[in-house]
């Protein structure tokens, strides 16, 4: 499945520090991508990418020890982004770059 629109808007949110926004699109989407045989190994790097943008507004929230928990989910799967063989890879590798980007920024 190409869900380069969706990524986008995902991108978008996270550029714009709406965290919990960007989680909802990432999460949705895992959702539906979880539950079949042909979309479920790209299912973890949607799932860490909704740990990775909720992990910095937990940050936000001063909550360190359950950011740190979900972050290390993202960490768990972000290699994933490396090796699979999407057409949508190219924004996986965008989100990941943008994630440590906005990690820095709030989590010094």
């Amino acid at each position: 499945m190409i869900i380069i629109k969706e990524l986008k808007v995902a991108i978008e949110l996270l550029s714009k520090n709406e965290f919990v926004q960007a989680h909802d699109v990432f999460e949705d989407l895992w959702r539906a991508y979880k539950d079949s045989k042909n979309t479920r190994e790209e299912s973890f790097i949607l799932k860490a990418f909704t740990n990775a943008s909720i992990s910095i507004e937990l940050h936000k929230m001063n909550r360190s020890e359950h950011s740190t928990n979900v972050w290390n989910t993202f960490k768990k799967y972000e290699n994933l982004i490396e090796t699979i063989i999407t057409p949508n890879r190219d924004k996986y590798k965008e989100i990941k770059t943008l994630i440590y980007t906005k990690r820095d920024e709030f989590i010094k």
